[in-house]
């Protein structure tokens, strides 16, 4: 990320010399450093990875030292990006604002971090899927409730009325897939149950509560959790981007029902750095539950960073970082703080969220900033102590939807973990390179050459949990030979290349025959069906290749629904799954009733098998039989 190395930046002042102290670090040196540094490599860039806009905010020694903005806020007018004035959807950043909120509630004996969240609510429960386990708030401010993630239709137009939280959380919930406390998956609707709770717990609407105890003691007057957006401040938002391979679009949506996990949320930078300042210092919550807040309040495995509540930390460069990240269809946000030395930084973009282009660009900056403001201690040669054949497999992020069809993101998401022969593991998957890891304790690797770790939970069966240093909210769990993607890709494009195979050669072979007698009624009906299925799974194929050739415009899709394209395809499936049926049928009458030559029976149920296989494996990520898509 961008942060992490501004941060370095502005502790480090000076190319030549040693890092310096904390103390040592002036809030005017820290301004010109972070000049320096933005000024220098942020315009060109931006280009560089097609983003209009950017802003950064850094905050040092109790003020706001830095504040720019880069790019435009709208390609149409080229409106400067100002950092006091526009908008930038924050997104996710906010479930730091509802972590605070509900913190406050807490220090007043309103909230209890370890009550069963039941005990909260009136007009709804969450199910009582184990029993004797209940999810607290301490749960869901640590991403441990153990609820499944529902991505479809999740953002709307902001101009469509939304129900009220309430009455989502108690429509909308999502299945319980393990006990709360187990370890982390990240969770939007967890972050909404927060919000409730502090409705329920103040007497007023969450957007109310935020407003009055935690945006107008700070000076946030620039921002708002509110949905509809107030007037005064939808004005000031920037429009937000994704590029689509010559030009920007404008995604359909960026807004939804759940506020407290980042929906709607919007504030300008300089505001960004107000809230900044009140995480640093005690004033909107006290010292000691900021130290909370910020410290590891849960860690997957007791040698890795750990999540807090409502935050998150990671170590870049030996420096303990604590951060809140977001994006969605066109805005990317970020904040970072080092507690100990009272530094905060926040950066937005208007652009390159759901490509990851944002994301990329920050981990070149940082790269850059790091090696060149405050470089690495040299890490320790490591030996490989043991073998690493035990955690070798593929591993599944268990942030899934895994009821809805948009469980086929974990085709995206499965991490290859390869012994080595000296014992060491070779992981690909596992950020956007490939990376070496070695043994430095049981269970536990460290990355050749670097600070990361990654650590191993046996959970029985032959299976592990990885858990990664680069995030504390991501788990993976290893999965068994048959439900990796590699059978699965290895399956479907065999079968593919059956029913290509069968899609030309049947016509043809029809054509070829015209003349001669024709085969019984049945027999032809037969290869109408066997026909028609594999062409449904073929069209099927097109069009999520053609989904798949813009990752952007397909998380567009996903999160926001209301695609002609994924709606035809899935429907494609359906049909393809009725066709098949009646193809399993005819192939038991051709044997039955000796259709064809012997060859051609075989041939027949071969490109069954092969619909068979294909729609198998579609039914495992849950494509088949979604009408509701529509």
């Amino acid at each position: 990320m961008i942060v992490p190395a501004l941060i370095s930046a502005v502790l480090s002042l000076g190319v030549a010399q040693p890092v310096m102290s904390t103390a040592a670090v002036s809030s005017q040196a820290a301004a010109q450093e972070a000049a320096r540094v933005f000024d220098t490599e942020l315009p060109a860039r931006l280009a560089d990875f097609h983003i209009p806009g950017a802003a950064v905010v850094v905050v040092a020694g109790g003020k706001q030292v830095f504040a720019s903005g880069y790019g435009v806020s709208n390609t149409d007018t080229q409106a400067k990006v100002d950092p006091e004035r526009t908008g930038f959807l924050i997104n996710s950043v906010g479930k730091s604002v509802a972590a605070t909120a509900a913190m406050q509630l807490v220090e007043q004996g309103k909230l209890d971090l370890n009550a069963d969240v039941n005990t909260y609510l009136t007009t709804f429960k969450i199910p009582d899927t184990f029993p004797d386990k209940p999810i607290t708030l301490y749960n869901l401010l640590t991403h441990t409730a153990g609820f499944e993630d529902k991505v479809y239709g999740t953002f709307t137009p902001k101009a469509e009325k939304l129900p009220s939280l309430a009455d989502h959380l108690a429509e909308d919930i999502p299945t319980r897939v393990h006990p709360p406390g187990e370890y982390t998956v990240y969770s939007n609707y967890g972050f909404a149950l927060v919000g409730r709770l502090v409705e329920i717990a103040s007497g007023v609407s969450y957007a109310d509560y935020v407003r009055q105890h935690v945006f107008a003691p700070l000076g946030m007057t620039h921002s708002t959790v509110a949905e509809p957006t107030p007037t005064q401040i939808d004005a000031t938002l920037a429009t937000g981007y994704r590029w689509d391979g010559d030009k920007q679009v404008v995604p359909p949506a960026d807004y939804g029902p759940e506020p407290p996990a980042g929906d709607g949320n919007i504030a300008t930078p300089t505001d960004m750095g107000r809230y900044l300042l009140g995480q640093l210092s005690p004033g909107i919550l006290r010292q000691d539950t900021l130290e909370r807040m910020h410290g590891a309040a849960f860690r997957n495995d007791p040698r890795l960073p750990g999540m807090g509540l409502g935050f998150s930390e990671r170590y870049v460069n030996g420096q303990r970082l604590v951060t809140k990240g977001g994006d969605s269809q066109g805005y990317f946000a970020d904040i970072e703080l080092l507690p100990e030395q009272g530094v905060g930084i926040f950066v937005a973009f208007n652009g390159g969220s759901m490509s990851g282009d944002a994301a990329e660009l920050g981990t070149e900056l940082l790269q850059k900033f790091m090696d060149r403001f405050h470089p690495a201690t040299p890490a320790p040669a490591h030996t490989s102590i043991g073998d690493g054949a035990t955690f070798a497999g593929t591993y599944g992020e268990t942030r899934l939807d895994f009821d809805s069809f948009t469980k086929v993101r974990a085709l995206a998401t499965a991490v290859d973990v390869t012994a080595e022969p000296d014992g060491s593991l070779t992981t690909n998957g596992l950020g956007s390179t490939t990376r070496h890891w070695i043994k430095t304790a049981p269970g536990l690797f460290t990355e050749q050459g670097g600070e990361t770790q990654i650590a191993f939970r046996d959970i029985g069966d032959g299976k592990h949990l990885l858990f990664t240093g680069d995030d504390a909210d991501v788990t993976l769990e290893q999965l068994s030979w048959y439900a990796t993607s590699t059978v699965h890709g290895w399956v479907a494009a065999i079968a593919l290349l059956l029913l290509l195979a069968a899609a030309f050669g049947w016509p043809i072979a029809a054509f070829v025959r015209r003349h001669k007698a024709r085969h019984p009624r049945g027999a032809r009906v037969a290869i109408v069906l066997a026909w028609a299925a594999g062409s449904a799974v073929l069209l099927f194929t097109a069009g999520f290749a053609v989904l798949l050739s813009d990752l952007s415009g397909f998380g567009v899709a996903l999160t926001s629904g209301g695609s002609p394209v994924l709606t035809a395809s899935l429907l494609l499936l359906d049909a393809g799954l009725v066709l098949a049926g009646g193809s399993v049928v005819c192939a038991g009458l051709a044997w039955r009733h000796r259709w064809w030559r012997p060859s051609g029976r075989i041939i027949y149920t071969v490109v069954t098998l092969a619909v068979v296989a294909f729609l198998a494996v579609a039914s495992y990520y849950n494509l088949v039989g979604q009408p509701y898509i529509a």
